[in-house]
């Protein structure tokens, strides 16, 4: 059986607390363990703030009980563009950046379970990106940004993103993709 995405916002609406915790506080991320503790700590906070938006893919196992087998969270930030970020030419001309601020998607968290497949986290990009693909329909927004390690550079430019540079402490490089 394969995962079915679920919004977390709906989960909160039908399930009680204690269910839906459990469930969250069983996913295991020992590749991206900020996430991990974003999505069993901070997510169902933010989801009620509307600070941001996530979505968990489910599965069943054998014994009819629900996994998480891996999640996304959406907002929205603007991206500060200045001199010393490095866009590639094609990509800085399609941001529209107005008085050195592109306004944008974020794709803020990303995470698959211990043991899932290599290209579900490519399915899960895949699936955010049609979210944005609606809100640029609606809103006009054609960039995508994210926050990364250096360990994932590689992985993500597979995936259509390009570095812009540094975050404002030099911890994380910040990326963008067209929709």
């Amino acid at each position: 059986m394969s995962p079915v995405l679920y919004r977390l916002h709906d989960l909160i609406s039908e399930s009680d607390g204690n269910s839906l915790r459990s469930l969250l506080s069983s996913f295991t991320c020992s590749a991206e363990p900020a996430a991990e503790d974003f999505l069993k700590n901070i997510a169902i906070r933010h989801e009620r703030n509307a600070v941001s938006r996530t979505y968990v893919f489910l599965e069943q196992n054998r014994s009819d009980k629900y996994v998480i087998k891996g999640f996304f969270t959406l907002a929205v930030k603007c991206l500060a563009v200045n001199e010393c970020h490095s866009i590639p030419g094609d990509v800085l001309e399609k941001m529209n950046v107005d008085h050195g601020v592109a306004q944008a998607y974020l794709l803020g968290q990303l995470a698959k379970a211990d043991g899932t497949e290599k290209w579900f986290g490519k399915e899960m990009i895949e699936h955010a990106f049609d979210f944005f693909s609606k809100g640029n329909d609606m809103f006009g927004c054609i960039v995508v940004r994210l926050d990364c390690k250096d360990n994932l550079l590689g992985y993500y430019e597979s995936c259509g993103f390009a570095l812009t540079g540094k975050n404002s402490n030099g911890t994380l490089n910040q990326m963008v993709a067209i929709i």
